[in-house]
């Protein structure tokens, strides 16, 4: 077939495709990094899946946010997401020994969802420990949604991990405060934040608001407050927070959101 007729064989392309493809090679790339040296070839056998695929094509979209809140939710939430407006973002904010990431932002129904990571900085020598959870539990495990991880039975504790490694034990928050509106002002309503941390040390926080008095607007971009911070625990499970021994450390962090995949 010549090349000229190749563009015939199939309907116009709906312009959101080229980008939900770049999201799911993105994403491909992401969870495996050897798929960095993905081949044209590779990508035009998922253009034409997608484009065989038709209406059904939007589910091939791996979304954290959608697979988060279908886990707590179910797969009817998990469908609504999916059609949201979605930005795939992985902007970073280092305080202290830890490291913020904002990994996916979703705007559906008048409400942004989202999520991201806290890690240890590069080249520090500590173990995260989850807000809700202290240094005699197992580390990096989902412990207080009620559908708990199968626990190793050899899984180190916190303190364990911590003495092992010699390492710091650092306690870090992201909460999401809402969004600043155009006249600076911050709006948020119904604020749910919460945490998952991981085997591997990082700590995932997700969030989710409605705007002050309402539904949030949708629009082109979002500029979401975040309020940051961490402190250390020390080896009997207090916090260092006191006149004597302060290592609590916090800012605000403002990140700009600006969809790339629009829903309906």
């Amino acid at each position: 077939m010549k090349n000229e007729k190749w563009g015939q064989v199939y309907e116009p392309v709906p312009p959101e495709l080229d980008l939900r493809l770049a999201y799911t090679l993105a994403q491909l790339e992401e969870e495996n990094p050897k798929a960095r040296g993905l081949t044209l070839r590779t990508a035009v056998i998922v253009m034409a899946l997608l484009l065989a695929l038709g209406g059904v094509a939007y589910a091939v979209i791996s979304s954290k946010v959608a697979d988060i809140y279908g886990w707590f939710f179910g797969a009817e939430k998990k469908e609504s997401l999916l059609i949201g407006d979605i930005a795939m973002l992985g902007q970073s904010f280092t305080l202290g020994d830890v490291t913020y990431t904002l990994d996916e932002v979703i705007y559906e129904g008048g409400t942004l969802y989202g999520t991201g990571t806290m890690r240890p900085r590069e080249g520090s020598n500590v173990v995260l420990m989850a807000s809700d959870h202290s240094i005699w539990e197992p580390a990096g495990y989902v412990l207080h949604y009620g559908d708990e991880e199968n626990v190793p039975e050899d899984a180190p504790t916190y303190l364990e991990l911590a003495q092992e490694r010699d390492a710091k034990i650092i306690r870090p928050i992201c909460n999401a405060q809402g969004y600043v509106k155009e006249d600076g002002e911050l709006s948020s309503s119904e604020v749910g934040n919460f945490i998952l941390p991981s085997p591997d040390g990082t700590i995932r926080f997700t969030f989710e608001f409605e705007g002050y008095g309402g539904k949030i607007q949708r629009s082109d971009t979002y500029v979401l407050r975040f309020k940051v911070a961490n402190w250390e625990i020390d080896q009997e499970g207090y916090d260092l927070r006191d006149e004597d021994e302060n290592t609590y450390v916090g800012a605000e962090w403002d990140v700009t959101v600006a969809p790339s995949l629009k829903g309906e």
